[in-house]
């Protein structure tokens, strides 16, 4: 056996094949100005539907507002005895699952304070008296 090759059976004046198709994506690459139009775009499509959300009468609530535990359990450890209420979510919270803002002195729930550890006292502030 041989190991010759074949001849290629095109002739050597015939056209290279070259990509045909070239996506805006990559046109925009080689052009900054089409690149900036499609930028500005995408921008205007983006705020248009935050301005959409927002102005509408009745926004859908985020997910994480939605109570998924009966009134009579305490959302954060499930007892039984929810004896107060956040004052700025409204999840009922048992006893020890509830925190006392130091600044407003309102009850609030674990998701809706935080601890801080700046002195040697362990002190609870409410998001709104944290900022």
């Amino acid at each position: 056996m041989s190991s010759l090759k074949r001849k290629c059976p095109f002739s050597s004046t015939s056209p290279q094949q070259f990509k045909t198709h070239i996506t805006l994506k990559e046109a925009a690459k080689l052009n900054n100005d089409l690149l900036r139009e499609m930028m500005d775009k995408t921008r205007n499509l983006l705020v248009e539907g935050q301005q959409g959300y927002w102005h509408s009468n009745s926004p859908a609530p985020p997910a994480a507002v939605v109570q998924t535990t009966s009134p009579l359990q305490c959302f954060s450890c499930k007892s039984g005895d929810p004896s107060r209420s956040c004052y700025h979510c409204a999840r009922y919270s048992c006893t020890p699952c509830s925190r006392v803002c130091v600044g407003c002195e309102e009850v609030f729930c674990s998701l809706c304070s935080l601890l801080n550890y700046d002195t040697p006292q362990t002190r609870e502030f409410c998001l709104s008296c944290v900022a």
